[in-house]
């Protein structure tokens, strides 16, 4: 019996025929399959060249989620509510932002805004205000730019003006009158389809190339305020830019340029520990031909199954090399060995395939669930993200087993036997000593790696149950970064660089004019103030009525509340309109039965919020709103439903991994008993990696929702490897201890390296800007440094004491024991 033969046995062996025979295709048709291959390239990268990208926070929601058709709504009566908020100070003028310089390009620069920048809805900023003010013959509503020029006496004066306006302070000016702030609006959103958001063609940065993000929003509208902030007329301003557009315009870019960074780095990472570990530039370069075909593929499936490059796609570049160096480690190491053994190219790959080709089919399969199961999780990009990198780990094993079979067909076909035996020809010497080392140390050991695995297990078990949910965007980026310094100082100043919007709905035309039910929107808002510490700063209708009612009685603050009857609101929103008032299309719908009060949040954790918003729904339950009907909305709240999302995704992603690949396990191995064994070491990891983030206070959010699922993919690919050889070998020897120190011998250094490969390939996201990308890479890095500790130290300990595999002493007959050795 041997690999060219016919070979009787149960669905494994078959399996294995199967694998030795496209083995022997590729050989023959070599050429045939690199021509396939390369036709598979050609058509994957004209498809990947389609791909677009969506770095907005509506990608973590499906189009149905009751909380997003919410929002979708509200957007339909108010608009888009992405912004680009620049904060600014003046510290070398006298007055800062009421210096009559300062004040007089702060005009221009309001002015240049609003002309020159692509998909604006509109500019506010201290130049433009209004500013409500009661005459003779009722109201009249001032702007600094409709005034201009103004002398420094009477700018001081509307300084004093301005802050005695509460809906300014806050939001274009802070309570010192020496930070102040542009709010540009845009009448686009990231999410609108790429036709609504390319810009008029004389306005493109990249002229005659319609494809060009950076000539769509919010990257074009983001490059054309930065150009005209760096004119010299604003010299003497400091700016901070902050809100949706420089973020999503800075995610986007990332988005597009940084996995292709990080991609570079990991091939030259996975590029150095090929070649140290095989001495041969053909055992690089057919590797890295596999992984480059991998990756088109995957990008190539996004565009077919219409996904886009979201936040979750970051680490995948990254993570599918990794992952598929692993195949292309065991197949050269096996067939390196066989090849120098026996002399020749064909049989070494058949024999190769033989052994190899079952257990990179179940590691690819068992990896691709530990991704798949997140497909089912309620979050849009992590569901997305879990399909598409299934998808492409089972491409990394296709390409392995047919364009790395064809590759490595090249060559003599036929070479002088060394006569070295298989096993001495995996590693050099030092290698060999470590594996019977690590062999004989379970042996001598047994128990005591038993019973420190199983307070491992508790030690971080308990760890594990003190993970919380909780996120904050801007822990997202390193503290070096200048979005973080930029918002910060923004957040600090001004009235918070988040929100969570309540919107009420009246119920008929005019009825947000009633003041009852004014009265129900301002108690909220008051309620809402009380939490100063979060609460930075509040806008309703309600703010520009109270103001109308004081500038109708003469200023007085006393009148700085809502009129008794409707009559008196209709009168002041008429007139207040009829002056040229815009300000209240903010806050109320056209037809009035719609009104929203806005919360703006200091940035802090989303738990923060949850609190926020929980001590307001009780204080509703207990006094429940009679006029209107409530609801919450807005970014913030696209946050919050997201944050219930992630400890059920968590739970769920890992439930669904874990049992179908155990469910796998069982019939891999066609006994309970070794399926539920092999799978007790890979908690290790999973545990690990939940447990060191419960200990260490690092919160469970959108970037690590399926870090458990994950890791228990990855790390049970060597699990497979070494038990199936494990197995394997017992039934030649008929010894545990035997079979052990065989199988060790035999797979151990290829274990090594496929996770030498995967820790340094998942190290690589250290490189990005993101820090939560690194984050995520070390401790997945982590984990599979303790998935490989286990997979030595812990699970062959396991076997020796529980014995799965039968009694000792039924050793095969020597002529078996020949073919067996021949076959593996």
């Amino acid at each position: 019996m041997n690999a060219d033969g016919n070979r009787e046995g149960g669905m494994l062996e078959r399996l294995n025929e199967r694998f030795a025979a496209l083995a022997g295709f590729c050989f023959d048709h070599r050429l045939l399959v690199s021509a396939l291959c390369l036709a598979i390239l050609a058509g994957s990268v004209s498809l990947a060249m389609h791909i677009e990208g969506d770095a907005s926070y509506e990608a973590y929601f499906y189009e149905g989620d009751t909380t997003y058709l919410s929002y979708e709504a509200y957007r339909e009566d108010f608009g888009s509510d992405e912004v680009a908020y620049i904060g600014f100070e003046l510290p070398d003028l006298e007055h800062g932002p009421w210096n009559v310089a300062a004040m007089e390009a702060l005009v221009s620069l309001t002015q240049a805004l609003e002309d020159e920048v692509p998909f604006v809805y509109r500019v506010t900023s201290l130049a433009n205000a209004e500013l409500t003010i009661g005459t003779q013959d009722g109201i009249e509503i001032t702007k600094i730019e409709d005034d201009w020029p103004l002398d420094q006496a009477e700018l001081l004066a509307r300084r004093e003006a301005y802050l005695a306006k509460p809906m300014w302070v806050g939001g274009i000016i802070n309570p010192s009158a020496d930070f102040g702030a542009i709010i540009v609006e845009m009448d686009r959103s990231s999410t609108d389809p790429p036709e609504a958001i390319l810009a008029e063609e004389d306005e493109w940065i990249y002229p005659g190339e319609p494809g060009n993000t950076e000539n769509m929003y919010p990257q074009i509208t983001d490059a054309r305020i930065q150009e005209i902030l760096d004119r010299p007329e604003y010299a003497d301003f400091v700016f901070f830019g902050s809100g949706d557009v420089p973020l999503n315009a800075y995610y986007n870019r990332i988005l597009f340029t940084e996995p292709m960074k990080l991609l570079a780095i990991t091939v030259l990472v996975i590029s150095t520990i090929l070649f140290i570990a095989f001495r041969s530039f053909v055992s690089v370069v057919t590797p890295l031909s596999v992984l480059i075909l991998t990756m088109a593929t995957t990008v190539a499936a996004m565009v077919l199954l219409g996904f886009k490059i979201n936040l979750s796609f970051g680490p995948t570049p990254t993570l599918l090399m990794a992952i598929g160096v692993a195949h292309s480690v065991h197949v050269l190491s096996e067939f390196g060995a066989r090849f120098r053994a026996g002399g020749d190219r064909r049989r070494a790959l058949v024999d190769t395939m033989y052994l190899v080709g079952v257990p990179c089919l179940l590691t690819s399969v068992t990896t691709a669930v530990g991704f798949a199961s997140m497909s089912f999780v309620p979050i849009r990009s992590i569901g997305e993200g879990g399909i598409y990198q299934a998808i492409g780990v089972l491409a990394a094993f296709f390409f392995s087993i047919t364009l790395l079979m064809a590759l490595l067909s090249f060559g003599r076909a036929t070479r002088p036997p060394t006569g070295e035996a298989v096993e001495s020809a995996k590693g050099g010497v030092g290698t060999r000593r470590l594996l019977d080392a690590i062999a004989r140390f379970n042996i001598q050991h047994r128990r005591p790696l038993i019973a420190a695995f199983a307070v491992f297990l508790v030690v971080f078990g308990i760890g594990a149950t003190r993970v919380e949910v909780d996120s904050n965007w801007l822990d997202d980026f390193w503290e070096s970064s200048w979005i973080y310094a930029t918002t910060t100082r923004v957040d600090e100043e001004m009235g918070g660089t988040t929100n969570i919007i309540y919107l009420f709905d009246a119920g008929e035309d005019d009825g947000i004019k009633e003041p009852a039910v004014l009265r129900e929107i301002d108690r909220i808002e008051q309620m809402a103030g009380e939490e100063s510490w979060l609460v930075r700063k509040t806008y309703s209708i309600v703010d520009i009525v109270k103001d109308l009612n004081q500038v109708f009685h003469e200023g007085d603050p006393a009148w700085y509340r809502i009129p008794e009857t409707r009559e008196e609101v209709a009168q002041y929103l008429l007139l207040y309109e009829s002056s040229g008032g815009e300000e209240a299309e903010e806050y109320v719908s056209s037809d009035y039965r719609r009104a929203n009060l806005e919360l703006r949040l200091r940035l802090a954790p989303t738990t923060a919020t949850q609190d926020l918003v929980a001590k307001l729904s009780r204080s509703i339950e207990q006094e429940p709103l009679r006029e209107t009907k409530l609801s919450l909305t807005g970014i913030g709240a696209l946050w919050l439903r997201l944050m219930d999302y992630i400890m059920s995704s968590q739970i769920q992603g890992f439930a669904i991994a874990f049992g179908v690949i155990t469910a796998m396990m069982i019939v891999i191995f066609r006994s309970f008993r070794i399926g539920l064994i092999s799978m007790v070491p890979n908690l290790a990891p999973v545990f690990l990696a939940l447990g060191a983030m419960g200990w260490f206070g690092i919160s469970l959010d959108y970037n690590k929702v399926g870090i458990a699922a994950i890791a228990l993919g990855i790390s049970v690919d060597d699990t497979i490897h070494l038990m199936a050889r494990f197995r394997h070998e017992f039934q030649v020897h008929g010894r545990y201890e035997k079979a052990l120190e065989a199988a060790m011998s035999d797979v151990g250094r290829a274990l090594i390296l496929t996770s030498v490969a995967l820790v340094l390939g998942f190290l690589v996201n250290g490189f990005s800007e993101m820090r939560a990308q690194a984050l995520y890479g070390v401790l997945l890095s982590s984990a599979l440094v303790v998935a490989l500790v286990a997979d030595f130290l812990f699970m062959p300990s396991l076997v020796l004491w529980l014995k799965p595999f039968g009694p000792e002493g039924e050793r095969r007959p020597e002529q078996d024991v020949q073919s067996l050795r021949h076959a593996a």
